[in-house]
């Protein structure tokens, strides 16, 4: 009876001896991501405090400056405007010079030194209306 007893005992003892750590090895695995993630979306949360931050520095700079912009603007438009009236000018100058060279027989435009001289004139501004919006 005592063999019998003795085996019994051996495998309840097998219920009971549990090993834990192949138990627990994959729950620390587990806990290991979830704490490398965590760390990960505290940096994230950092770098959208500190852009949070500098957009809200650069929004108070340019309400700041935001009178300074509008004379910017205003001194923009005004030199649009003189270049407009500019160009209209040399337009109407070019007619009037091609009416008078009509008048006076200079219609080759070789010899036309007066009008070729605005040519480059309006070369650059076609450049510069090119790129321009």
């Amino acid at each position: 009876m005592l063999e019998h007893v003795t085996q019994t005992s051996n495998d309840f003892s097998k219920f009971l001896n549990i090993n834990m750590k192949n138990k627990l090895e994959p729950i620390n695995k587990s806990v290991e991501d979830m704490l490398a993630r965590l760390e990960e979306f505290q940096t994230m949360i950092c770098f959208a405090k500190q852009e949070r931050v500098n957009a809200s520095n650069l929004m108070s700079l340019i309400s700041n400056n935001s009178g300074e912009l509008a004379a910017l603007f205003a001194r923009i438009n005004s030199v649009e405007n003189l270049v407009e009236h500019v160009k209209s000018n040399l337009l109407s100058l070019e007619v009037s010079i091609q009416k008078a060279e009509e008048q006076l027989g200079c219609l080759d435009t070789k010899t036309s030194k007066v009008t070729n001289i605005f040519i480059p004139l309006f070369v650059s501004y076609n450049k510069f209306n090119k790129y321009s919006m």
